[in-house]
């Protein structure tokens, strides 16, 4: 059986009609291209980022710490190659030893330490602290709070254990607040921790009631000796001058009148020389000199009498009343 003519032509037709054209396909990978180029520009783009000026950022590579990054613009591998964390390096952060802080409200309990002369203080004390290693505080340490907390505690209580409790309560509390900071800030850097503690705060120290009271008995028993000493030494401090002054001019007066009198007996003694002198010369004038000098001193000050007795006829009575100066 012979196939017509006609369907022999229309099969051939089909058989050799032309594809899309090479223009089209051109167009059509050009154009993939640029959605894949595209794409590809924008997964790049994911790696730029920014960090502000009181952040740090941490790249990690593959999970493994790569890089610190300070403030400023930079850019990062893309996920999942690089991941990165930011975090604050300023921002303080705080926990305490003795006390909670619930939503943000402190709740003070106080932890209990024996003291050096076994007595029982309820301690609380607060921690302030910054990050200072990014990478160590992030992925070294686990609840940095807790730690902090914990070994400030364990300090705590070996700093009050060699202390007594009257240096606990007054004087100590500088040194106890500084020898925490300092000691757990070694500790925490031993930990490699990536913490810097910034500031440690005695919040209170309390005790049993009647150890209190006897306590406040000690405190203002020494308060009213030092105020006795401080009241001795404004008396002494105003009285000790005084003294001095009056004891200087004493000294100063009996100085004049020693030189006074060394003075008049150096005189008297020159007069008494001279007059001797004069007196081996010339005996009898000069003892009439020296009597007639007397009497002109002594006669002035005597009080004469001139008696009428009428020629001697008539008695006289010599009781005379006392003189008057």
């Amino acid at each position: 059986m012979t196939v017509p003519t006609e369907t022999h032509e229309l099969e051939a037709g089909r058989l050799t009609s032309p594809g899309p054209s090479p223009l089209f396909a051109a167009h059509r990978r050009a154009w993939i291209g640029g959605v894949v180029a595209f794409a590809v520009a924008i997964y790049l783009l994911t790696g730029i980022f920014t960090v502000a000026a009181d952040e740090q950022a941490v790249i990690r590579r593959f999970g493994r710490v790569a890089a610190r990054l300070g403030p400023g613009i930079h850019y990062r591998l893309p996920w999942p190659v690089d991941r990165v964390d930011v975090i604050k390096t300023t921002a303080v952060m705080k926990t305490g030893v003795g006390f909670e802080l619930p939503e943000g409200e402190a709740r003070v309990a106080g932890v209990e330490i024996l003291t050096g002369d076994t007595n029982i203080v309820s301690v609380a004390m607060t921690l302030q602290y910054v990050i200072g290693n990014p990478a160590a505080f992030l992925f070294d340490i686990e609840t940095p709070p807790a730690v902090v907390s914990l070994v400030a505690e364990s300090v705590l209580t070996e700093t009050v254990l060699g202390m007594p409790v009257d240096e606990v309560l007054t004087t100590g509390r500088l040194t106890i607040q500084e020898q925490v900071k300092t000691r757990t800030q070694a500790i925490l850097d031993r930990y490699d921790s990536g913490i810097q503690l910034t500031s440690v705060s005695m919040m209170g120290i309390t005790f049993d009631a009647s150890v209190a009271q006897a306590f406040q008995d000690v405190a203002s028993a020494g308060a009213d000796r030092e105020n006795k000493i401080n009241q001795g030494r404004s008396y002494a401090n105003d009285l000790l001058p005084k003294a001095r002054g009056e004891a200087r001019s004493i000294v100063l007066a009996a100085q004049s009148e020693k030189d006074q009198h060394i003075a008049e007996a150096t005189g008297n003694t020159t007069r008494f020389l001279e007059l001797m002198t004069e007196f081996n010369k010339a005996p009898d004038v000069t003892r009439t000199r020296l009597y007639l000098e007397a009497m002109e001193k002594i006669l002035p000050k005597l009080r004469k009498y001139v008696i009428d007795s009428e020629h001697g006829q008539k008695p006289i009575n010599l009781r005379l009343g006392p003189t008057t100066p």
